[in-house]
């Protein structure tokens, strides 16, 4: 059965939407997931890129779900804008898009990193290690499964930021560096380089992956400080939606108006 995510990828591409796959979907197409149950996109932030993608949308009848919406004017604040829609066997597509993911400090050079895999622009592996380490211990397993797809040399450019949960691809790393990973401020190299005892390394990167879980955790809950009032008003503007069958292009047009509105009110 083929991915509907893929299938989707494509058809944003062919619209003309400059995408790539990102997070959970991109880990299947590297092979260390089997399945996710939703699509995440980078997308260009830029009109032609965000229209091109609510077109795709529009065609399969899909609805935002709580977010912002999908326009350059939001995405640049490093928002995220959620739709889904049901495809004609019934299946459950949830799609989220960005500009500006969390973690990745130069969106361009990701951009420029991306990589092709059978036909799919999807975010590379460096990228996608930082965008995986949020509040989710679950996602630490995929960062760690994502280190070994990036090798020695993937670890080597990430010195400062990766949290690898597997100490020996570390160790290897470190001990083929040992001058860079000198320089290196993460007390789990540390350990490494000075020959200390396994258990103090595991409990060092166990430190760090909570320190990562917290920090996460409190961007969202900053977010979600800073747009409560958005938040009621969008379940306002869902339930006329539901009610009245709006297209996508008009509940983009209302979600519009009232986020301006409640931006310019602050």
């Amino acid at each position: 059965m083929e991915n509907p995510y893929l299938r989707l990828h494509k058809e944003f591409r062919m619209a003309g939407a400059d995408v790539l796959l990102s997070s959970g979907q991109a880990c299947v197409v590297f092979g260390i997931a089997a399945f996710s149950k939703d699509g995440d996109w980078i997308v260009r932030e830029n009109k032609r890129a965000c229209g091109a993608v609510r077109k795709v949308l529009r065609a399969h009848d899909a609805v935002y779900r709580l977010g912002v919406p999908l326009d350059p004017d939001w995405l640049r604040l490093g928002m995220t804008s959620h739709f889904e829609f049901q495809t004609a066997d019934g299946f459950r597509m949830r799609t989220d898009f960005c500009s500006r993911p969390p973690r990745v400090p130069d969106v361009e050079r990701m951009w420029k990193r991306a990589v092709r895999n059978e036909d799919i622009d999807l975010v590379d592996v460096q990228s996608l290690v930082q965008l995986k380490l949020t509040r989710r211990l679950r996602d630490y397993a995929m960062v760690g499964a994502l280190a070994e797809v990036a090798g020695l040399d993937g670890m080597r450019r990430n010195w400062r930021s990766i949290t690898c949960r597997i100490t020996k691809l570390l160790a290897r790393t470190v001990r083929k560096w040992p001058g860079e990973a000198a320089a290196c401020p993460r007390e789990a190299v540390q350990l490494v380089l000075t020959k200390a005892p396994r258990a103090s390394v595991v409990a060092a990167m166990a430190i760090e992956q909570d320190a990562r879980m917290q920090a996460d955790q409190a961007r969202i809950v900053a977010l979600q400080r800073r747009f409560a009032r958005y938040a009621g008003e969008f379940a306002r503007l869902r339930r006329t939606w539901r009610r009245e069958g709006l297209s996508l292009p008009k509940q983009h047009a209302q979600l519009m108006a009232a986020a301006r509105c409640l931006l310019e009110a602050k």
